[in-house]
């Protein structure tokens, strides 16, 4: 995806009923040289706004301490609130969103995403000073090798494959999806600032065709992995490209709930004549806004990130202003991932406390409709075939005042009991001791205080210490 230089067309077509997805090339096509352009727009400004000088990285070490406190504390309410319902209700064969130690303790992680040649890998170089060199990724108008590329920071240049990369615990969780995945990961090692703060990950490049890309693994469930671990999201589109098919609303129905961490990147606008550019702003918004649950539409930024200067004509005030304004938002996302990861903590238990009420109510209905001498395994079957007959949705959300539209469909939970037959679970109220007390409760009060609590306690520790920064 992305282009880059004026020796290579910035847009191109793709005609065909059916591809396949390019076989696995050699590591060498993950990046490309380029000659360096004479002309080329200052950079300083990235530096400065996303915080990569000196003095604050500085702040950043004396901060440290108090990130690590605050992330030991939500690890420790993990293991105490969280995890005891995860295992007793078997969440993890349910659902692959999983949280643990690489979701509390790795670096923030910045995603980009969107359709083939809309710029994501130039504006990648671009933020990282990596234009026009040997590890520079592979940009082009042509729709570049379909791989997932990640980005880490290293004291020397190096290019890690699949496997590497599942063997780092920060991706280990990939591991799942099998060799087909592994084989479409490729890392790559730089020794460059920002990466000292974050992760940042580029998804392959959506290509919107007549029939389905064949896939040799589960992408969109590849997809969601990174989605839910990202501290923000930019979907990159160029102003000649701006339809959206089949999987670009895929993609889009995995943002659900994740909307306030979205944003769209109009790249490659100093290609589009000022007068025609609120148009276009205004096409891809219609596209988009339907496709994502938010009331509000999604933040934009109209700029072009590369170090080529802005078109002729382009309203290069504006350009620049753009592309300010989406390195704060950047910095932002970066200064919030302590509240980040206390927030994807805070979903993700309650997603375990709807599972948990979930089969509860099943075990419940069970027993209700379970007799002495009956056969147990079709008082189940019938339960879990047909729950509508039961009202099990309906009593759910009326009981617990959850909503329909947070819990899995039927056809999930079909699957999860097939695998562990319902009459083997313990009812909520059974899991409760004397002296423990009951886990769901702890998971409430979880919910509904220790966490909020825990991200007013990071707050006010960091504000002593940047005000303490402030007077020396």
């Amino acid at each position: 995806s992305g282009c880059s230089s004026s020796a290579i067309p910035r847009s191109s077509s793709v005609v065909g009923e059916k591809v396949k997805e390019q076989e696995p090339t050699d590591e060498d096509q993950l990046t490309l040289e380029f000659e360096t352009p004479k002309i080329r727009r200052p950079r300083d400004h990235i530096g400065e706004i996303l915080h990569l000088d000196p003095e604050s990285a500085e702040t950043e070490m004396l901060l440290a301490k108090t990130i690590e406190t605050t992330l030991k504390d939500l690890k420790k309410l993990y293991d105490s609130a969280i995890n005891p319902l995860e295992i007793l209700f078997k969440y993890r064969d349910l659902s692959n969103r999983h949280f643990g130690d690489p979701e509390i303790f790795s670096k923030p992680l910045i995603l980009f995403m969107g359709p083939w040649s809309g710029g994501k890998s130039t504006i990648l170089n671009y933020l990282l000073d990596n234009e026009f060199k040997s590890s520079s990724l592979r940009t082009g108008a042509e729709p570049s090798p379909a791989y997932f590329n990640i980005l880490m920071w290293g004291d020397r240049e190096e290019v890690l494959d699949g496997t590497q990369l599942a063997a780092d615990w920060t991706f280990s969780g990939l591991q799942k999806f099998g060799q087909g995945l592994l084989d479409r990961l490729r890392g790559l090692r730089l020794n460059a600032p920002l990466l000292e703060k974050v992760n940042i990950v580029e998804i392959p490049g959506i290509l919107e065709i007549r029939k389905q890309v064949e896939r040799l693994f589960p992408f969109n469930d590849a997809c969601q992995w990174f989605i839910d671990r990202a501290d923000i999201i930019f979907l990159v589109y160029d102003p000649s490209k701006l339809d959206v098919g089949p999987e670009t609303e895929a993609i889009l129905d995995q943002l659900k709930g994740r909307e306030y961490q979205t944003r769209i990147i109009l790249n490659k606008a100093d290609q589009v004549k000022p007068e025609e550019l609120m148009r276009v702003q205004g096409t891809l918004i219609w596209n988009i806004s339907p496709l994502m649950s938010s009331q509000e539409p999604p933040v934009m930024y109209s700029t072009s990130l590369w170090s080529i200067p802005y078109e002729q004509g382009a309203p290069s005030r504006l350009l620049h202003a753009q592309e300010r304004a989406f390195l704060r938002d950047l910095r932002q996302a970066i200064d919030k991932r302590v509240e980040n990861k206390i927030a994807s903590a805070r979903r993700f238990a309650v997603r375990v406390r709807n599972h948990a009420k979930m089969v509860d109510c099943y075990l419940t209905t069970y027993y209700n409709h379970k007799t002495f001498f009956g056969n147990r395994k079709k008082v189940a079957d019938d339960i879990i075939e047909h729950p509508q007959n039961y009202h099990i949705y309906e009593g759910l959300s009326t009981l617990t005042n959850i909503s329909r539209y947070d819990l899995p469909d039927p056809e999930v939970y079909r699957d999860f009991f097939r695998l562990n037959p319902v009459y083997d679970f313990q009812r909520l109220s059974d899991t409760c001791t004397y002296f423990r007390g009951c886990p769901i409760n702890r998971l409430d009060v979880a919910i509904a205080y220790d966490l909020p609590e825990l991200v007013g306690k990071y707050k006010k520790q960091a504000e002593k210490v940047l005000e303490a920064v402030a007077k020396s």
